[in-house]
């Protein structure tokens, strides 16, 4: 969290200008029969293409996009590609990251709005053999616990032990990395992962293991969500309702065709096989229908993300609690099942 927080920092800082800022454009015209003010926009995701992003790369091979008048680029992320400061910029249009990365930008003084939440609950789980004795987080206490800094990681990993009462100082946090072998060894008790991959890998090498999730012990953390920048939003708003109504059409098709989207992703990404992506797409599923998301995909749950911001400001990861009312805009989800009768929360 603390890397996250110089990010955005040094960002704020590059954005700024010795001189006083030129007053915003004025957002032009609206399109005719709400046509999209913009047609090339492109859609930075938070890694490499997978499950994950099935909802953004169902809609572009379909032609979702282009029925809905939008010629998207969809570029992927990695390590040292961050998607916040890149639409923040105005390099991207569009991007995906984590709903605590967008209330701490917004705390930074950073404009991004988050227009849909995909991921109603982390991704973020701790693994265990499951002959460990290991079954919650008062177990850890004089255990070893991979942890990953200055992430979501740690910022679930900090929620857990709060709610579970645990001291940080009973447990031998070590560092982790991307290689699972000091937990496959046992040489590290517990080891973060993501739910949708890291577990399916330990088992394909011979682990039986089982996963420790924060939102069991009442901790209630948000994952993956869709975001622009203020400026874009209030220029172009037909633009971001055909790019979100759009998404919603691919992320429809990938939760009711898990098959066809493992193999849609499979032929997108040959790095990637159909056993990884079947596993993948059945936990990504659970996550996007969990909640709100069992009606209406892509809802922002207000409660949700209230309580996110009481965590993150628990945490001192945020100063005070977030204006949820700027930093999230649930109207082009809410048009969307609108428009087909469906009522979300």
């Amino acid at each position: 969290m603390r890397k996250l927080i110089l990010l955005l920092t040094l960002l704020l800082v590059a954005c700024g200008s010795a001189t006083p800022a030129a007053p915003p454009a004025a957002p032009p015209a609206a399109a005719p029969n709400g046509a999209p003010e913009v047609r090339q926009v492109s859609m930075r995701l938070q890694w490499f293409p997978q499950y994950q992003f099935a909802g953004y790369i169902v809609a572009k091979v379909k032609g979702y996009y282009e029925e809905a008048g939008l010629d998207v680029t969809i570029n992927p992320a990695g390590p040292g590609v961050v998607s916040l400061p890149l639409v923040a910029s105005g390099s991207d249009t569009f991007g995906s990251t984590g709903a605590d990365t967008v209330l701490i930008a917004r705390e930074k003084g950073i404009g991004v709005v988050s227009l849909a939440t995909w991921f109603q609950s982390s991704p973020v789980g701790f693994m265990v053999h499951s002959d460990s004795g290991i079954v919650g987080p008062r177990d850890f206490v004089g255990r070893s616990v991979g942890m990953s800094y200055g992430d979501n990681v740690e910022t679930e990993y900090r929620a857990l032990m709060a709610a579970a009462g645990v001291d940080r100082t009973q447990v031998n946090e070590v560092k982790a990395d991307v290689s699972l072998a000091p937990f496959l060894t046992r040489q590290v008790d517990v080891w973060p992962v993501y739910v949708t991959d890291q577990p399916n890998q330990a088992r394909q090498q011979g682990a039986d293991v089982r996963v420790i999730l924060g939102r069991d012990s009442g901790v209630q953390l948000l994952g993956d969500v869709l975001f622009t920048s203020e400026s874009f939003l209030r220029q172009n708003p037909n633009t971001v309702r055909a790019f979100v109504h759009a998404t919603l059409r691919g992320w429809e098709y990938a939760l009711n065709n898990q098959d066809e989207t493992v193999q849609l992703l499979a032929d997108y990404n040959r790095q990637l096989t159909p056993e990884q992506l079947t596993f993948e797409g059945s936990e990504t599923i659970k996550l996007v229908r969990y909640g709100a998301g069992a009606n209406c995909p892509g809802w922002h749950d207000l409660n949700v993300w209230q309580a996110e911001g009481k965590t993150l400001t628990d945490l001192a990861i945020l100063n005070a609690a977030p204006d949820l009312t700027t930093a999230l805009n649930n109207s082009f989800v809410a048009s969307y099942y609108q428009g087909r009768g469906v009522t979300c929360p």
